[in-house]
């Protein structure tokens, strides 16, 4: 049987997507991780503030951007992502138009915790939405790719919130990116379809055809309507995803240690000035791109989609990478400088795949949102360490490093042994 012509304005639309929601979750990061460049500000405005009372302010934005997940995730299985995203998008412009004013600890919690919740509307949506317009074939190469959103995000949004925090003190660092989100909501709203059905062209998944074994359609049940309670069934009866889950849990709280406190350790440990601080912690999601991008070719290409090998090789690295800091003299901001580059390269590879295109991989073909949400939700989870938890370590060590890089080390390698245990897991169409 000759293989079907793919539709002629099929490609002309995936590049569309992709590069709307490219945008939209990039323009995430601007009202996100502003908080990590205004923290030691707001420590010196505040100085009655513990470490860990500051770090809870990440940590309770990471406790409702984990509830956020699993209800975002659901909700995108009816509403998608057009309508979701453009809402959390206007919500968290607002969240921190008014953090600008916030003069109390409980207005920075509330208002966080509420762009925690908007923000989680994001990357569930963003997978759920790609997957609808790629086949299993390229999704680890084509999830890389669109991965340095946020990675982008990040960048931008750190040499942004440096030079406005230098100039106009750490409150511009949260009124001028609330500004920037409006547009981009309205543009994400006018231009994103949910899916190539919504835009008058055929289906494009091509993993929905296996029978499944909680008694879907031979079809997967992508052309039948499928209950909510059918749906959360078929995500958390997957013993599989839970394992990724978990296994996530543990590298999220890496990855946000890094983010919400990098610039922290160039200020206080190293000696930079907040904004070269911020300008040198860039390397992290920078470099960090490029890993995201090559853990889904090497994925796609070297180890047949499976993806928890390329997982466990950077992981492992990771773990060296992080006790390589304890190394580091104080005042070597340059060497420091380069172990976070490599840091940032092995944490977003692995960061990707999980949340990414092993949750899309190892899920039902309908319930691909609500099981990157159930996936992020334990990430987020783990993330409330990387706030807290490291500022009372920090508080424990009177300010030292060590025993933060330590525990990280110990998470990292935890997360690895988890993934070994999944090794072999596949799409569902190279099964």
């Amino acid at each position: 049987m000759a293989p079907v012509e793919p539709h002629p304005q099929l490609r002309a639309w995936q590049w569309r997507i992709f590069w709307l929601l490219w945008t939209a979750y990039a323009s995430y990061y601007l009202c996100r991780v502003n908080f990590a460049v205004a923290q030691p500000l707001i420590l010196r405005e505040f100085p009655a503030w513990s470490h860990a009372q500051v770090g809870s302010i990440p940590s309770t934005y990471a406790l409702f951007y984990a509830v956020g997940q699993v209800i975002n995730g659901t909700l995108c299985a009816r509403w998608g992502a057009r309508h979701l995203m453009t809402a959390a998008l206007l919500i968290a412009a607002a969240t921190n138009a008014l953090f600008a004013l916030a003069t109390s600890y409980p207005q920075m919690l509330a208002l966080w915790a509420l762009n925690g919740y908007a923000q989680s509307a994001g990357w569930s949506l963003l997978v759920q939405t790609l997957a609808n317009w790629t086949t299993s074939a390229r999704r680890g190469t084509v999830l890389g790719l669109i991965s340095t959103c946020y990675t982008v995000g990040n960048v931008v949004s750190w040499l942004l919130a440096g030079m406005l925090c230098e100039a106009w003190g750490w409150r511009a660092a949260f009124w001028v990116p609330s500004l920037i989100l409006v547009p981009v909501a309205a543009v994400f709203f006018l231009g994103l379809r949910n899916s190539p059905e919504e835009a008058g062209l055929p289906p494009v998944r091509d993993d929905v055809a296996e029978p499944d074994r909680a008694g879907a359609p031979a079809d997967g049940g992508a052309s039948v309507a499928l209950s909510l309670p059918a749906i959360l069934r078929l995500t958390f009866a997957n013993r599989v995803l839970w394992i990724l889950g978990v296994g996530f849990f543990c590298m999220n709280a890496v990855r946000y240690a890094f983010m919400n406190w990098s610039i922290q350790y160039l200020a206080d440990f190293q000696g930079r000035s907040i904004k070269g601080s911020a300008f040198t912690a860039v390397v992290i999601p920078m470099i960090g791109s490029l890993g995201a991008i090559a853990a889904g070719w090497v994925s796609d290409h070297w180890f047949g989609k499976r993806r928890a090998p390329v997982c466990v090789l950077m992981q492992v690295g990771l773990a060296g990478v992080c006790v390589g800091f304890t190394l580091v003299p104080r005042g070597e901001w340059v060497l420091a400088t380069a172990l976070l580059g490599l840091a940032g390269f092995l944490i977003y590879g692995p960061d990707m795949l999980m949340s990414g295109a092993a949750t899309v991989d190892i899920s039902h073909p309908r319930a691909a949102s609500i099981a990157t949400g159930f996936t992020m939700c334990l990430g987020a989870l783990g993330s409330i360490f990387s706030g807290a938890g490291v500022g009372w370590l920090k508080d424990l060590t009177r300010g030292e490093w060590n025993l933060v890089f330590y525990a990280l080390a110990g998470l990292v390698l935890v997360a690895a042994a988890f993934m070994v245990s999944i090794w072999n897991a596949r799409p569902r169409a190279t099964r």
